[in-house]
Parts: structure tokens; sequence; C-alpha cells
């Protein structure tokens, strides 16, 4: 019979005696904890950036899993840095109802492969560093520890070695949408006179580059407000004109492209003089939107049979990233722009960067690891700190506005 009084007391049947004690042989004798034998993953699981509408703020998501192993088409990328542009507002902007599924934020992106599906196995592998667009409107986004691409929709290349994740993960956009707009102009060289109004903006410092080292163009005029001035001249600018201090532009542009000459005051406050070649402008290039330029245009603007071309990126409105939606150029104001070549005699166009074109990448990269071009931040943020990030957009940010995506 057991000698522990404890277990004596646990019998409460008349005759039976209680259990004996287990004899202490040691720490042999007692149980080892055993671990569970590894199982393969099934599924890759990601955070991902989301948004329902315009008035909730976006929110992160662990809900979005990739089975593996991965469809022979497609790669995975492990994300590291993601370029904001005007086009992510908008998408957001568009979706006013609270009672959506979410979406993905972003649209760039530069990362690092994890995993390739068997048809792309010889022109990729795991481990490469690359950048691209990942263009999906009304679904996922780049916000996201990893996607998942189809390089045949996808546009996709490797990440100039010069360049870091936030630099890598943030010049496809600003360089495609100048690209393929200076590729509709026919005969751009070396005596273009050309003008560009929001020079300061990502898309506007790339154009300057591009057309400086590209198209060879020496007469670039930049209107933009006094604290980029310095930024543009440095970036192929050769004559920044102060808005904030020129309130009637188009007259400024008209006496310079009748004098070529522009007068203004250094920062002594002495008077100064800036030379061009006299005449009207080739090409005007408008990043900012509005009437106030364009209905002027005839006085600093080569007419259509001339050759003169006004291209907006905006529209007839100025921009406002608050409330502007994406795919809204065929709104209200659509009749008033179809009269403005006839009525003006300008050829006026509205430009759509299209994120399909996987032509300008190598021509991009290129140009990026040779130097001839720079792709200009502005600033910084953590992927967490997207609101903040979208806030400094909204302000006019001079550069690229670029999140970090942390490891997951």
């Amino acid at each position: 019979m057991s000698s522990d009084p404890v277990l004596k007391n646990l019998s409460k049947l008349p005759g039976v005696e209680a259990p004996l004690a287990l004899k202490d042989e040691g720490p042999l004798s007692k149980l080892k904890r055993v671990g569970r034998p590894i199982r393969e993953l099934r599924k890759i699981p990601t955070k991902q950036l989301v948004f329902y509408s315009k008035n909730k703020e976006p929110t992160f998501t662990y809900d979005i899993k990739y089975k593996l192993p991965v469809k022979k088409h497609n790669i995975v990328i492990q994300v590291k840095a993601v370029g904001l542009n005007p086009v992510d507002l908008k998408i957001i902007n568009s979706y006013t109802s609270n009672f959506n599924s979410f979406r993905g934020i972003g649209r760039e992106y530069s990362g690092v492969i994890t995993h390739v599906g068997s048809d792309h196995a010889v022109e990729w592998k795991e481990g490469e560093e690359v950048c691209g667009i990942f263009f999906h409107p009304n679904g996922f986004g780049t916000l996201a520890s990893s996607i998942q691409i189809d390089p045949s929709v996808d546009s996709i290349i490797r990440k100039p070695k010069n360049l870091s994740f936030v630099t890598g993960g943030s010049w496809i956009y600003t360089f495609g949408a100048a690209y393929q707009l200076l590729n509709t102009v026919k005969n751009l060289n070396q005596s273009s006179r050309v003008l560009i109004n929001g020079g300061s903006s990502s898309v506007g410092l790339m154009l300057m580059q591009i057309l400086k080292t590209y198209f060879k163009v020496e007469d670039i005029v930049s209107i933009v407000a006094g604290s980029a001035l310095d930024l543009v001249k440095r970036y192929g600018t050769k004559l920044a004109i102060n808005y904030k201090v020129n309130p009637d532009i188009p007259h400024v542009l008209e006496v310079l492209t009748a004098t070529g000459i522009y007068k203004d005051f250094n920062p002594e406050g002495e008077p100064t003089d800036t030379s061009i070649n006299s005449g009207k402008f080739d090409l005007v290039i408008d990043c900012i939107g509005g009437y106030t330029l364009v209905e002027e245009s005839r006085k600093f603007l080569k007419s259509s049979s001339e050759g003169g071309k006004y291209i907006t990126l905006v529209g007839d409105v100025k921009y406002n990233y608050s409330k502007d939606i994406y795919n809204d150029w065929n709104g209200a104001f659509v009749n008033a722009r179809s009269m403005f070549g006839t009525a003006w005699s300008i050829n006026y166009t509205k430009f759509e960067f299209n994120p399909r074109d996987k032509e300008f990448l190598p021509v991009g990269a290129e140009m990026l690891e040779n130097g001839e071009i720079v792709n200009v931040i502005d600033s910084v943020y953590e992927w967490s700190s997207f609101t903040k990030a979208a806030k400094k957009l909204k302000a006019g940010a001079h550069g690229k506005i670029v999140l970090q995506v942390e490891d997951f």
C-alpha cells in the first residue's frame, strides 16, 4: 500500500488501496518534449497594405497567401521599396462606398525574386534583384511583403546595379511617362525650344533630363515655385521662372520668346538677365493643368501649322490629388477639349502613360546605369506611414515619394 498520505486520501472506495507512488529515478524518468517534424509550407504568407474606400484609412491585411509550388507562368518577388504615384491616390479616390472589398495600393516596386515558375526558370533566378510595374487598378498592389507576377503581362527588369532599392523601386513610372510622351513629338533636336510647366514634379524633372541627354535640347524653360529654382537648374533647365513673383506668366513668356531675355533678381536683390534663343516654343508640356496657360499659348507657342505642340499630363482642371479620380479624362470637359486645337490654332493633346508598354524599360535602365539621368527622390517613408507619404504627394513633392517595405 502506498505510504504517500496524499495518494491514500485519493482512495474513496472501501477496500481499495490507493495507487503506489512512482519511484523518482532521476531526470530520465520524466517525460521529454519532442519537436514536431517540420512540414513543408504550402502557401507563402504575406502582409499587404490595402484600402476599402477613400473614406477609410488604409490598413494591413494578412489574408492574401500564394500557393506553393508557384504556377509555371508566375514569379514571386519579395518587395523592398515602392514609388508612390498620383495614380495611386486617384484609384483610392475612385472608391467612395465603404462596402467595397479591399484593393491593393502601389503600381511600381523593387525587390528580390524568391520563387520562379518553370516557364521562367531559364530567364530568371531566385535571389535576383529586380524592379517593375504591377498595374492592376482593381486588384492587388505592390505595397506588400511579396507580390506574384506574370512576366508576360507585368513589366519586370533587373535592377540597375548602381541603384539602391529605394531609387530602383521608384523610377519606372516617371521615366516611362516622360519617355513615352517625348516619343510622341517629332523632330526634337538641339535647336528645339521646350517649356515645362511644373518642372519640379517627378515627371518634370525626368523630362528635362531626357530632353537634355537623349534629345540634346539646350533651351529648356521651367515654371516652378521659388523653392525649386536651383533644383530644376541642376537637372537640365536653362531658365527657371518663379510663378509666385510673376503672376502674369503668359505675358512673361510672350516677352521672353520675343526678346530672348528674362529679367529677374538674384538672392541679393540685384537685377539679372538670362538669355535664350528668341522665338516661340516648339513644345509646351503641362504637368500642372488648368486653363490659364493653354488659353494664352498662342502668344508663346508655335501654331499647329508651324509644328508647335501643347501636351498636358493633367487636363483642363488643375490637379487635385485629394479629389481627382482614375481614368476621368472623358468627363464633363471633353467638348471643350476637342475645340482647343481649332479655336486657338494649336495642337493640344492629353497624354496618358501606358504602363503595359515594356519597350522603354531597357532604355531607362541603361541611362540610369550609365549615369545619364538620375531618379530624383523627394522623401522616403516606412510603409506604415502611408498617410504621411500621401499627404506629402498631395502638397506637391519635388521628386519621388518612396515607401520602404519591411521584411515579413
